[in-house]
């Protein structure tokens, strides 16, 4: 069995929590079949929890998408699994892009063995995660240290106001050099139309939109990472102007933030 856990902040719609865990479940299932040549059989994907835990940072939700081996004794498939999910996520990732689907097709995330979820199947809204799963390989943590899941980061992240560790570190810098974009931000395309997505940071007064495409949690947020609402921000009315920035982008430092306060 593999668990891949996650930290979600309390009051996390349960819908928003539904679409992600078995998008995100059923394309990484995809990337292990196509990284081993499985036919689909031998691992089996379960989305499990939330359950409701507290820290002496404060209280949090934990979640977890698991894997299962169904193999009596286990087939070996799930130790490498785990010592290569950045390759699996990359194959993931090759596999879901493709044109001509808003969503979920039969040649993505649906299948007939996961017709009872279809409504639940969106792919672009987890493209963040598989990206950020796909950057580097798992490191693995001794034994003595036992099940750790330190929620430390999470909780500091959403006590912020942003929905994950690394627009933490963005917040932090940002502030260091005097930019201080709002959070969270619920963006339309026009003045007079509903918001289509919740931008990770925002100056409404520029236009100016800023997405950091990494895991994380928003609440309300199921569409924010939709490369297709962006680009309808980018066209419509009010022309927002889009910036997407990824953990490599912390290294730019002040010349980041000099960039983003000029525009």
């Amino acid at each position: 069995m593999l668990r891949l856990v996650a930290f979600i902040p309390e009051g996390f719609d349960e819908e928003a929590l539904d679409e992600w865990s078995h998008s995100l479940g059923a394309a990484l299932r995809i990337g292990i079949r196509q990284h081993l040549l499985l036919d689909g059989s031998e691992i089996e994907f379960e989305p499990e929890g939330p359950w409701q835990e507290s820290h002496d940072a404060g209280s949090f939700q934990r979640v977890s998408l698991t894997f299962v081996d169904p193999s009596v004794g286990g087939s070996g498939y799930i130790a490498r699994i785990a010592r290569e999910f950045h390759l699996v996520a990359q194959r993931a990732l090759q596999h879901l892009i493709h044109p001509n689907c808003d969503t979920a097709c039969y040649r993505c995330l649906k299948s007939y063995q996961n017709q009872r979820h279809h409504d639940k199947l969106r792919w672009p809204a987890i493209i963040g995660d598989l990206e950020q799963l796909a950057e580097t390989p798992p490191q693995p943590v001794p034994l003595e240290q036992g099940d750790t899941h330190d929620p430390r980061p999470w909780l500091e992240a959403f006590a912020a106001g942003v929905g994950s560790p690394l627009e933490l570190r963005f917040l932090r810098l940002f502030q260091e050099h005097g930019f201080n974009p709002a959070t969270q931000v619920p963006v339309s395309p026009a003045d007079d139309a509903p918001p289509i997505s919740i931008a990770d940071f925002a100056v409404p007064d520029r236009n100016l939109a800023i997405y950091v495409d990494g895991a994380a949690f928003h609440m309300g947020a199921r569409l924010r990472r939709d490369r297709i609402i962006r680009n309808r921000l980018r066209e419509g009315p009010r022309h927002w102007t889009v910036v997407e920035l990824r953990a490599l982008d912390l290294a730019r430092g002040q010349a980041l933030v000099h960039d983003l306060a000029s525009r």
